[in-house]
């Protein structure tokens, strides 16, 4: 089991990176993580997801955005986060479940789209790709958030 907390820096554990650092077109070093029945389990207790909803042909699926809580793991590994982040968009296309009764290896890639700046806030824009350990898509993910200077 992977949990998020194994891959994912802490704000604080290394320097922040300001917004000038980030570079658009930097491919964001690959991230490898296990989704496990008890992530699954855990997830749905803390966002009281109804089982019931989550099924494909009788089978229990994860809701897709249980990819969520691992999403920030794949930029901060290249960007450490700096204190005062505020996430402002998230888009998710799921493309194909992660079953709930077994183990799921997942391989996260990525890249920085863009930068921006409206009323003096600095946006970084990205997206990812989450992919089964045997190459099938499981989502896609554009993200964007403010950074502080």
């Amino acid at each position: 089991m992977t949990r998020p907390s194994e891959v994912k820096p802490r704000e604080g554990s290394a320097p922040g990176t300001p917004y000038a650092t980030y570079v658009v077109g930097t491919e964001l070093p690959e991230l490898r993580f296990t989704v496990t029945p008890a992530i699954v389990e855990e997830y749905m207790a803390a966002v009281q997801a109804d089982p019931s909803v989550y099924r494909i042909d009788g089978r229990k699926v994860a809701p897709p955005n249980v990819l969520c809580v691992f999403m920030t793991a794949l930029i901060y590994r290249k960007y450490p986060p700096i204190q005062g982040i505020v996430m402002y968009e998230i888009d998710m296309e799921s493309h194909n479940p992660i079953w709930a009764d077994e183990e799921t290896d997942v391989v996260a890639t990525g890249r920085v789209t863009g930068k921006s700046e409206k009323r003096g806030r600095y946006f970084i824009h990205w997206e990812a790709e989450y992919r089964r350990g045997d190459g099938t898509l499981l989502a896609r993910l554009r993200n964007t958030f403010n950074v502080p200077e």
